[in-house]
């Protein structure tokens, strides 16, 4: 399982990336990006996201 942003919804924030506490997300192109290598599905970007735009499945 790993973090899944929605780009069409993500407005590059970057509050996933502060709440993410294995460095996982960046932010690229004005979107978060998960690199599913380093996710732990932990879901704190989930919680702090104001958009909903990160699902974990």
């Amino acid at each position: 399982m790993t973090a899944i942003v929605n780009t069409e919804t993500c407005n590059g924030c970057g509050e996933c990336v502060q709440a993410c506490p294995l460095d996982a997300i960046t932010i690229q192109n004005e979107k978060a990006v998960v690199d599913a290598d380093v996710c732990g599905d932990c879901g704190a970007c989930v919680d702090v996201c104001p958009t909903q735009s990160i699902t974990v499945s």
